[in-house]
């Protein structure tokens, strides 16, 4: 497994499917991406870190790192995406490069 060094949290938010613009690498030194959909920040967060697990990389500890990126005790689970927003989506995607050490 790949250990991360840097990483980049992207908050895109509540966005309708339709609306989904995607998320890259272009022009960054980061070396892969994940993004994650859930009905929160928290469940967002924790599907792309499933995916970049799925893709080779150690994941353990990421949710911490992560809070305190983001200068919270926990992943937030507010705001919710509200009952009866159809094909809506809290999306996170989260840049990664490995960790040279």
């Amino acid at each position: 497994m790949r250990l991360i060094g840097e990483f980049e949290i992207v908050d895109h938010g509540i966005e309708h499917e339709q609306y989904w613009q995607g998320c890259g690498l272009a022009f960054t030194s980061y070396e892969d991406i994940a993004t994650g959909i859930g009905e929160n920040f928290a469940e967002a967060v924790d599907d792309a870190l499933e995916i970049l697990a799925q893709n080779g990389w150690n994941v353990d500890g990421m949710e911490k790192r992560i809070s305190k990126a983001i200068e919270k005790r926990s992943l937030p689970k507010r705001p919710k995406v509200p009952v009866g927003w159809d094909e809506c989506h809290c999306r996170v995607s989260i840049r990664v490069s490995e960790s040279s050490a």
